[in-house]
This record gives structure tokens, sequence and C-alpha cells, in this order.
């Protein structure tokens, strides 16, 4: 079966491979269609897919885009008419791929290393690669454009004019394009260590009822900026394009993170076609830090998600008892505090209920800690299905727990509590061991505040077990029903 296996893989593999190259080039012909003076382009899409590929594929990728670094170099040769013959276009174009493969794959090592320490947040992370790809990009620039000289497929006296737009080009194919291509990539190539996977799966949410509608306002804006450039002639009006940051926040804030990367991908290729269409060449770095400065943006609205992912754990913490995802002590403090004052203010009952596991700790002695785990989450589990919707369970600690009962009286306290002692009898708590819980109940006075209503309840508690435990008394000086 192995036997007959491999080929396919193998197959399957080729076809990745080639499908990637395909890919690989045609992000470079898009690139060709942006570019503006010779080896430069308003953003480099291809520098975005190479980055992804060394974070997602790893190493297996470095062949496939020497190849196409050949491939380009062939056609570049052509386009400008250099006499370069067959070896020196080999030679020329792996010197060009080495030298666009090296900084990023350095920048990859890094990126990975940091992010497996797990000290950093998502935005953190986010940080550190902005910081991270941009001097990569820079690296890969400087040694671009020496390769190319090497190569003699530049003149040295281009270097200074062409360096800054060449590393702003391949910084804002990598900023905006590689986070994109890293999520699409790992859906093939099954990579579990892309952080971002879960916030830019392809399949992670559908796009807002008015998504189309902002994608129209960033296209107006940039009509209108880059019109207005090509009518007044001046640098100032260009800077107008730096507005893109405002309707990218809202999409940021407001889509998904896969949405938020698409309507960046698709405003810095409208932002090249205007450019390039209307001829605005002389302000063309002012557009492309403009994109530089909206995608860095933009990936902080990939962040998002995480964010409020993190609150909600943090929350959860704060808020929950982990064993038996009662409200936690603190958090119950704090809720029945605001109860107790809203029924004084409204004039509304409002009743205790305090109860704790008889012989608890014959329990933990003969059946172990685990056991008696197991048992304080069994019984909360029963008391939960004993309250209602507007009634909070807490645990106060050990095998402690207090019910808050808005708008309840005595008697509707006294109604519950007969709840959970019959379930608490009932169920299986303990396998082994009967289990059986005491209850106090109070109901609140006017002249009282929760401290108050709390010694109540917990004193009655205390006459319960002085009674012979598995049994509800209720507290002395409590209002009658």
């Amino acid at each position: 079966m192995q036997d007959k296996l491999a080929p396919k893989a193998a197959t399957h593999r080729w076809c990745r491979g080639i499908l990637f190259m395909l890919l690989w080039i045609a992000v470079w012909a898009l690139a060709q269609l942006m570019e503006y003076t010779a080896h430069a382009s308003v953003w480099f899409p291809a520098s975005g897919l190479t980055y992804a590929a060394l974070l997602i594929i790893g190493s297996s990728a470095i062949l496939p885009i020497l190849l196409c670094a050949v491939i380009v170099t062939f056609v570049t040769c052509i386009q400008y008419g250099l006499p370069l013959d067959l070896p020196q276009v080999i030679q020329a174009g792996l010197l060009f791929g080495a030298a666009h493969i090296l900084p990023y794959w350095l920048s990859v090592q890094l990126f990975i290393w940091i992010a497996r320490i797990g000290r950093l947040s998502t935005p953190g992370l986010i940080i550190v690669y902005i910081i991270n790809t941009g001097v990569a990009s820079l690296c890969t620039t400087l040694l671009v454009i020496y390769s190319l000289v090497f190569s003699n497929m530049m003149q040295p006296s281009e270097i200074s004019q062409t360096w800054l737009a060449f590393w702003i080009g391949d910084y804002a194919g990598v900023l905006i394009l590689a986070p994109l291509f890293a999520a699409l990539l790992s859906e093939q190539f099954n990579n579990k260590r892309f952080l971002l996977k879960s916030y830019l799966s392809p399949n992670q949410t559908k796009p807002s009822e008015f998504y189309y509608c902002k994608l129209m306002l960033v296209t107006l804006l940039v009509i209108f900026t880059t019109i207005l450039n090509q009518s007044t002639q001046q640098q100032e009006s260009a800077f107008v394009i730096f507005l893109l940051v405002l309707p990218h926040m809202w999409i940021a804030c407001t889509e998904s993170a896969l949405f938020n990367m698409l309507s960046l991908t698709f405003s810095c290729m409208i932002i090249a076609l205007f450019v390039n269409v209307l001829g605005l060449n002389e302000y063309v770095l002012i557009y492309q830090f403009a994109i530089i400065i909206v995608a860095a943006n933009a990936l902080f609205g990939v962040a998002v998600p995480a964010l409020m992912a993190d609150n909600e754990k943090l929350q959860a913490i704060i808020t929950t008892d982990a064993l038996t995802q009662a409200a936690s002590r603190q958090h119950f403090m704090q809720q029945a505090e605001r109860a107790v004052n809203r029924s004084l203010t409204d004039n509304a009952p409002l009743s205790l209920i305090m109860f704790d596991m008889d012989n608890f700790k014959k329990v933990n002695d003969t059946f172990g800690h685990s056991a008696g785990d197991r048992a304080l989450q069994n019984v909360c589990r029963v008391a939960q299905l004993s309250l209602r919707p507007t009634d909070l369970l807490g645990r106060f600690g050990g095998d402690e727990f207090v019910a808050l009962l808005p708008e309840s009286t005595i008697k509707d306290a006294q109604h519950i509590a007969q709840r959970i002692l019959t379930s608490v009898n009932e169920a299986e708590i303990a396998p082994g061991h009967p289990i059986h819980c005491s209850f106090g109940i109070a109901q609140l006075r006017s002249d009282q505040n929760f401290t108050e209503l709390f010694n109540l309840a917990d004193a009655a508690l205390y006459k319960a077990k002085q009674k012979g435990r598995n049994t509800i008394v209720k507290a002395e000086h409590s209002n009658a029903a």
C-alpha cells in the first residue's frame, strides 16, 4: 500500500511546487504592471509570497523561488534588451534569487524563534513582525541592487535614485501580502505553526453587510486623491492619501482579519493602478509611504480578535471558580453588593442561601482529593440546576457555597434550598459515599447591608450543623414571607 501511495504523494508535491512557481511568477508580473521606473514598483507582491513561503513551507520553498528568479531574470533581460547570454542570465538569476531569499529566510527564522518563546502577546508579535520585515526588506533591497549591478543589469549611477523606492515597494509587499499568503499556504501545507491562521483562515467569517460600502469609500478616496494630485500637480495634495487610515481602521474594527487584509490588498492595487494611469511618478514615494502606514495600522486589526479572546479569558479567571465554574468569591461579592443596593432602592425582596457539604473531609480522606474535587463539581452542578436564571451561585472556599436570590422572599429561598437538598440527596455525588448538605437561609431587611445578611445566613448554617446536618435553618430576625 505504501509503495502505491509514494508515487501519488511525489506527484502531488510536484504539482504543488509547479502551482507555487506559477503563482510567484504571476505576482511578479503584477508588480511589472505597477512599475514606474526601472526595477522599482509601487509595491512588490512577490516579496510577500516569498516571505510567506519561507514561513509556511520552509527550506523546501528555496529551490522553486530560485528557479522563478532565473525565469524572471530571463524575461527582464528581454524586456530591457540586456546583452546577456544564457549562462550569464542563469548566473544573474541565481544571484538575484539568493539575494532575494537570504534576508527573508533569516527574518523568518528570527520571527519563528521569538514566537516560540511565547512571552509576547499578538500585538507584540505584530510589532516585531513590522520591524523585522522592514529591516529584512532593506537588506534584501541592498543585496538585490548590488547583485543587479554585479550582473550588469543595472548601472551603479542608478542606485541612489532607486534603492528607497525599491525598499518601500518590497516592504509594502511583505506587510500586505505575507500574512494573507501565509494563511492560504498553511491551508495547503497543513502548517500548524502559523500564528495568525485562526485569524486569517479563508472560512473564518463572512464580510459584514456594509463591507462593500467600505471598499467603495476606499475607492472613492483613492480616486479623489489621485485626480486632485494630477490636477494641482502639488506635492501637498498627494498627502490626502494618508486619510485611508480612517476607513481601514473602520474595517479593522468591524471585519474579520481575513477581510481586513483583503481590503488592504485591494487598496494598494487601486493606488498602484491610478498612480500609473495618471502618471504620478513624481509623487510615488508619498503613496508608497501611505501604503506602509495604512498596512501597519491594518495589521494591528489582526490583533483585535486575540485581544478580545485574552480579555474574555482574563474575565473568566477573575469571575469564575476554576474547579466548579461557579462565581468566584470576589465576583460574587461584587454582584451581591450591587444586588443588595438595588433591592434596598427598589424596596424589593432579596434572600441568601449558604450551604456546605456534610462530612466532606471524609471524602478526601477516604477517596483522595481528586474524588473530593469531583464531588464539589457534582454538588455545584446539581445546585445550578435547582436555581433560577436570575440567581447567582458562588463558591466561597472549600465546600462552602452561597446562592444570591434576587426578588425572593425567605419562603422562596426555603423552596429553592429544599430543591437543592433533595437533588443532592438523590444524586450520586461521590460513588460509595453518601453526600448531604446543610443550609442556612436569610432575607434582607431594610436596615441591613450585605455583610449583615451574610452573617445571618452563616449563623443559620451553623445552627443547621448543630441540628444534625442535612437540614435547612431559617435565620432569626428574617422577614416573614
